[in-house]
């Protein structure tokens, strides 16, 4: 015992220097240790905000069950999308107006012609001839931009006009769309 005492006392000058060698390395691991752990309190703290108080598994389990949900809600509406735009497909969605005068003692292109189809180019032409004694009206059925009765050249006009007015070139901005384009 006496020769690990002389031991210590011979080297007591190293014994201290090397315990505040190893004390001020182990505050340096402290100060080192506070900060991560600092910034990881902080980055919990984010992430259960508005939390409650609850676990970080009960959080994730929440967000994923949300998720699923706007998942399922998505394909809902895309759905319903798909049915709104086949139904849209069938509605007049092309005009196309021609205004003239049928006969050269009348005026004021009270005669016309009107072209309204649909995304498949299905639909009619309604024209109206106006003239000083009456006004006869008469509709013209349209398959693929075409129709089985002889047009007129105003009535021509209007379908072609109406075949020009396609939804699809024009985005909702009013700005040409890439179909126009292409």
């Amino acid at each position: 015992m006496q020769q690990i005492l002389s031991i210590i006392d011979a080297n007591s000058l190293t014994f201290i220097f090397t315990s505040l060698v190893m004390n001020l390395v182990l505050v340096i691991l402290l100060v080192i240790n506070y900060n991560i752990t600092d910034n990881l309190r902080e980055k919990y703290k984010r992430l259960v905000k508005g939390s409650s108080g609850k676990n970080i598994e009960g959080i994730l389990v929440d967000h994923i069950e949300r998720v699923e949900g706007i998942q399922e809600e998505f394909k809902q509406l895309n759905s319903k999308l798909d049915v709104l735009e086949n139904r849209m497909s069938f509605s007049m969605q092309k005009v196309g107006i021609v205004r003239y005068n049928a006969f050269d003692d009348v005026g004021s292109d009270l005669s016309y012609s009107i072209a309204l189809l649909d995304g498949n180019n299905n639909g009619i032409i309604v024209t109206g001839i106006h003239s000083r004694v009456e006004t006869v009206s008469y509709a013209k059925p349209i398959k693929d931009g075409k129709s089985n009765y002889h047009l007129s050249v105003e009535e021509l006009q209007a379908l072609e006009r109406a075949k020009s007015n396609d939804l699809d070139k024009i985005s909702i901005k009013g700005s040409r769309s890439s179909k126009e384009s292409e």
